[in-house]
């Protein structure tokens, strides 16, 4: 990882990597669904509901969590460069 001139830009990357949790959680459902060790064959139609929902739900949950850490960024970003210009202006 390299340090920008300014650690906001790596911020931001930094979320966006950890924002593929999302896509982690997709493919371990997907994994657990399709694969023919673990695939919902060895299961009750039941418990392979439940445990889809649960996967789906998780998945949900972080993709939430990153639209709002998103959006606070956003804000953050926003003041952050207000005040770089307000400095500038100095």
């Amino acid at each position: 990882m390299s340090i920008s001139k300014d650690p906001i830009f790596d911020l931001e990357q930094q979320i966006m990597e950890a924002w593929g949790v999302v896509d982690d959680v997709d493919m371990i459902t997907k994994h657990f669904a399709d694969s023919p060790d673990w695939g919902c064959h060895h299961f009750s139609p039941e418990a392979t509901d439940a445990m889809m929902n649960k996967y789906f739900a998780v998945k949900e949950l972080y993709a939430l969590k990153f639209e709002r850490l998103f959006h606070t960024f956003e804000a953050v970003c926003k003041e952050y460069h207000k005040r770089g210009k307000i400095d500038a202006d100095l």
